[in-house]
């Protein structure tokens, strides 16, 4: 009994960890699945809208473009004053909706350095009314001014399926 009860607690941890990896792998699968996945590298769209036409279920992710963007001074203010100023800057993904029934359309950011690191991350989930020809779906993002700013590139991922 006592060598029972000393295996148990070791084996546990690895158990609960070979679950998790295991529903972990299968849940990309699964989004994928309810919809279609996009994914791919564009330049940071500074000043203008960067194309994607992204589409499935009748919804179209047409394009991002930046709102937001740090004005010439705040740059030159971070540079010479405060490196770590943040600022809000949204991304906004213009859709589209031409069939009859709801979509669902999730995206993600990732802002790159010039190492290639990745300094700023975020998502977001939103749904696209049938019919709708001129929507946004906005992904906000805090970070640092001169991140932004410096960033050359920025990996952007979607899934887009039926609304449940």
């Amino acid at each position: 009994m006592a060598s029972r009860q000393f295996l148990a607690p070791r084996l546990r941890p690895r158990t609960c960890a070979a679950l998790v990896l295991a529903a972990a792998a299968l849940l990309p699968r699964a989004a994928a699945a309810s919809g279609a996945a996009f994914e791919g590298t564009i330049r940071v769209p500074r000043t203008a809208e960067a194309p994607l036409g992204w589409t499935a279920a009748g919804c179209t992710l047409r394009a991002v473009s930046l709102r937001n963007y740090p004005s010439a001074e705040d740059i030159s203010r971070a540079r010479r004053e405060n490196p770590e100023d943040k600022s809000w800057v949204w991304w906004d993904f213009h859709v589209e909706n031409r069939s009859a029934s709801p979509c669902e359309i999730r995206v993600s950011v990732d802002v790159y350095d010039r190492a290639g690191r990745i300094v700023k991350s975020s998502d977001r989930t939103d749904t696209v009314d049938e019919h709708r020809m001129d929507d946004d779906i906005r992904v906000s993002t805090r970070m640092r001014t001169l991140d932004i700013v410096d960033s050359p590139k920025a990996h952007l991922r979607a899934e887009i399926g039926r609304k449940n």
